[in-house]
Parts: C-alpha cells; sequence; structure tokens
C-alpha cells in the first residue's frame, strides 16, 4: 500500500474539493443547455450522480487514510470510480444518438466496470499493471466504436491522456498523488466540456 505524508493527502483534498465543485457546476450547465433528447438528459443525470459521489468519498477517504477504516473505503472509492468512468462514457453511447457501435460500447464499459468493482472488493491493489493495461484495451476499443458514429471532439482525447497519467502517478509515484488529483480532475472537466461543445 503506498504511502502519503500530510501534507500530500492535505493538498489532495483540497484539488479534490475544487473538482467536486466544478464537475457539479460542468454537469448543471450541461443538462442546461436543453439537449432535446431523454436519453442525453439520463446520462448526464448519471455522471451527476457518480462523479459526485466518488470525488465526494474520495476527499473522506484521504482525510481518513492513516487510519484502519481506509482500506474499506478506498476499496469503495475505487469501485464508485469505475462506475464513474463507466458513464463519462454513456453519453456518447447512447446520449447523442442511437448506434450499433454505440450500444456495443456501452455492453463492453457496462461489462469492465462491473468486472472492475468484482476485482477491487477481492484484489484490491494486487497485480494493477495488468488491470491497468486491460482496461487501457477495453477504453480504446470503446472509443473507437464510438468515434465511428462521428461523435468525436479533440477535448476527449486529451482527457483520455490526463486519465492515463492520472492513474498511472497514483500508482507508481505516491509522492505525486497532489499531482494525480490534479490530472483527475482536468480529466474530469475536460471530458465534460467535450460533452458540452457536442451540444453547440
Amino acid at each position: 500500500m503506498p504511502k502519503y505524508n500530510n501534507k500530500n493527502l492535505i493538498a489532495s483534498s483540497i484539488i479534490t474539493g475544487i473538482a467536486l465543485l466544478g464537475s457539479v457546476f460542468l454537469t448543471i450547465i450541461t443538462l442546461l443547455a436543453g439537449h432535446p433528447k431523454t436519453a442525453f438528459i439520463v446520462a448526464l443525470s448519471l455522471i451527476l450522480g457518480t462523479v459526485s459521489l466518488y470525488l465526494l468519498l474520495k476527499i473522506i477517504t484521504l482525510a481518513l487514510y492513516n487510519t484502519k477504516a481506509h482500506r474499506p473505503l478506498d476499496t469503495i472509492t475505487r469501485s464508485l470510480g469505475a462506475l464513474m468512468l463507466m458513464t463519462l462514457l454513456y453519453p456518447l453511447c447512447f446520449g447523442v444518438k442511437f448506434f450499433a457501435a454505440g450500444w456495443v460500447a456501452f455492453g463492453l464499459v457496462t461489462a469492465w466496470a462491473v468486472l472492475t468493482l468484482l476485482y477491487e472488493c477481492v484484489f484490491y491493489l494486487k497485480y494493477w499493471q495488468w488491470v491497468y493495461t486491460v482496461s487501457l484495451v477495453v477504453w480504446l476499443v470503446c472509443l473507437i466504436l464510438v468515434f465511428t458514429g462521428k461523435i468525436f471532439t479533440p477535448l476527449f482525447i486529451i482527457a483520455i491522456i490526463l486519465g492515463i497519467f492520472s492513474y498511472w502517478w497514483n500508482k507508481a509515484q505516491p509522492n505525486l498523488l497532489w499531482l494525480s488529483c490534479i490530472a483527475e480532475t482536468l480529466m474530469i472537466w475536460t471530458w465534460l466540456l467535450g460533452l458540452i461543445q457536442l451540444i453547440y
């Protein structure tokens, strides 16, 4: 289990709190933009719920990192993180428009999230390099499927790159946890801005 000093944890908590406020604001703005399709509104509502729960629980987990409550809280937080990533892709799978490749991507990313959730609960931090590699492949396949439906903006690519760096720094460089949190924050915001760009 990685070791974090108090300054690292405090900085990460503050950054995550800012991420929570900004993400809720951007998601509500996107909802108020008035996309005509009910499916898009449902997808955004799922994003609002999972992102809010994930970031809020992450703040609590960081605050209690040096206590015995850390491991169960961290397991739940990581599981919610998988659900958050799943819902971030939903607007592209079935929200913007309905197409066959989008539904295939929806099935793949949902199956990935469920399996990742079960894996986190059973194995926690073991073999994370393999999980990282498999997850990256699944996401790339899903994005290729989504982009075949001509749903694309460069902001999505930037968000994916930020997400990769965030995950890597969190696992491989414990002293850069705060930087991982910044990358994660920018990843979520960039993805939401990409969704807003799709509407306009």
